[in-house]
């Protein structure tokens, strides 16, 4: 059903991935026998190369780069370092490290936490799709009630919903890794879709940008990067707040009411 050669082009043309043929072929068997059952079931199926290439990117994203992929980073050999990013689509890479380097640490774990609150208020904040229908029609949760926008809601969440919590934005620094090599990259210039609550595992393309030839860092702004998401299961745990933490060295336990009393070394 899935066509191996054609797919695997596509994606390397497309995305600069180049798919180790072991793994297609497990997401390839995958793919077909979810689609035998759809059969089984009396539902048509098409498998367009296109929808062929969506389903398996799909699975793509999701995996863990070293696994499915070879590597696509060249280290120079005198200076230990890459020096340069293949040509076409560019260097599929995956992101192993996110951070604001711009702003305090400290600072950005309360706005992290505060940001929490305001969702667990049952507000959704605008950056999220809505839960249902309802949401989408322009109703929204609050205090386990249903409210129209605009409706006075009179409850200890009413403070968060005149003012959504916000994520201090600076400059951003990623680690990047195609399954063997790492680099590290800061951007010039804002580049919208980087975010630094980017799970670990989010899968990009990098297409352009500039190695510095005393760090090796790569200096990059917009259009040299395109993110396509996914995130490795086993990084599920490495949060944003979970990163600075750890960072921080933050401990935290429950209080006899359920809060979370936090410890922290304010190193950030």
């Amino acid at each position: 059903m899935i066509d191996r050669t054609g797919v695997s082009r596509a994606i390397k043309r497309s995305y600069g991935a180049a798919l180790c043929p072991q793994w297609l072929e497990q997401c390839a068997k995958h793919i077909e026998t979810e689609l035998g059952q759809i059969v089984r079931e009396g539902r048509g199926v098409e498998l367009h190369l296109e929808v062929q290439i969506r389903l398996v990117l799909e699975q793509l994203l999701d995996s863990e780069v070293g696994e499915s992929c070879y590597p696509g980073l060249v280290v120079d050999a005198d200076s230990k370092r890459v020096r340069e990013l293949p040509g076409g689509a560019g260097a599929f890479l995956q992101i192993q490290e996110v951070m604001d380097i711009g702003v305090s640490k400290h600072g950005m774990w309360e706005a992290v936490r505060e940001k929490e609150d305001f969702e667990q208020c049952g507000i959704r904040p605008s950056y999220l799709p809505a839960r249902d229908e309802g949401e989408s029609d322009g109703v929204f949760t609050a205090g386990g009630t249903q409210h129209s926008i605009g409706e006075p809601v009179a409850s200890e969440c009413e403070a968060y919903g005149e003012r959504e919590a916000k994520i201090p934005r600076s400059v951003l620094k990623v680690e990047l890794t195609d399954g063997k090599t790492r680099i590290s990259g800061v951007e010039l210039t804002r580049i919208p879709q980087l975010r630094v609550e980017l799970p670990i595992g989010t899968k990009v393309v990098v297409s352009g940008g500039r190695f510095l030839e005393a760090t090796g860092m790569l200096i990059f702004s917009g259009g040299c990067i395109r993110v396509l998401g996914g995130t490795p299961l086993h990084y599920k745990q490495h949060t944003l707040r979970a990163r600075l933490e750890s960072l921080l060295r933050i401990g935290s336990h429950l209080g006899t009411d359920g809060s979370v009393n936090a410890h922290t070394s304010r190193d950030g």
